[in-house]
């Protein structure tokens, strides 16, 4: 049975392009600039982010060797290894799309060896990139009601309003 402290980092190598699960290799500030730039996590503090690092499979693309070159994309898993995996903040920043990376990067999630054999995958996505992960096998639920959230997408902003 796998847990995060147990699984060794993974890495690919694609025409110079690298995806890395090295923690040490994930760059926190990208992840939380871009993420604080969207509507999902304004205001996401950076001491945030990186506990949401520690706490997940986390897959860095790299347009060359990691600790040379700055991360220009990312997604992170959550999972018990056993039967689910939830893939969240998934991104490639301006400039790094096409070429089939985000393509590239799903395959590695799909088939890193410690995500396996899992029952169920679950990702929540805006519109636009919806019918690219349909064709990657997603499904909307067919049954009302069997899927439900609840986000509160200011969360970060009262917290930092506090603070002040």
């Amino acid at each position: 049975m796998s847990t995060l402290d147990d699984i060794p980092s993974r890495r690919w190598d694609r025409d110079g392009w690298v995806i890395t699960t090295d923690r040490d290799q994930i760059e926190a500030a990208v992840v939380c600039d871009y993420l604080a730039a969207g509507d999902q996590s304004p205001a996401i503090p950076l001491e945030t982010v990186r506990r949401m690092i520690a706490g997940s499979v986390n897959f860095g693309v790299f347009p060359g060797e990691p600790g040379a070159v700055g991360m220009v994309g990312y997604a992170r898993v959550v999972t018990d290894f056993v039967t689910f995996a939830y893939i969240g903040d998934v991104f490639l920043l301006d400039g790094n799309r096409g070429e089939a990376r985000g393509s590239w990067l799903m395959d590695c999630i799909e088939g890193h060896p410690d995500l396996q054999n899992l029952r169920r995958w679950i990702l929540m996505c805006g519109p636009r990139p919806l019918n690219w992960y349909k064709r990657r096998g997603f499904i909307e639920p067919e049954r009302p009601g069997f899927a439900l959230h609840k986000t509160d997408r200011q969360i970060y902003r009262r917290a930092a309003e506090k603070a002040e």
